[in-house]
């Protein structure tokens, strides 16, 4: 029996441009346009259309570094965006 073969994330992202026909560097301008005003306000996170967008932020400036459902669970079963009780 053989093993599993893996697939880096760079190859997936190569065959998302260069066999899927994804313009990755669009797609890139177009998310960073649409998020640098959250960036900009320091904003950890902010939901969009049932997605979250998570933001890490340095001296270097700010990157979006996920993008996860704004509804379900993370790997230790608690919700990804609880609802703040005020």
């Amino acid at each position: 029996m053989s093993r599993r073969l893996g697939v880096s994330d760079h190859a997936l992202i190569r065959y998302l441009e260069r066999v899927g026909g994804f313009e990755i560097e669009r797609l890139r301008a177009d998310m960073a346009a649409k998020l640098q005003p959250y960036a900009d306000s320091g904003a950890g996170a902010v939901v969009i259309d049932g997605h979250a967008y998570v933001f890490a932020h340095n001296d270097a400036g700010s990157s979006v570094v996920t993008v996860l459902p704004a509804s379900g669970q993370g790997r230790q079963g608690r919700p990804y965006f609880a609802e703040r009780k005020r």
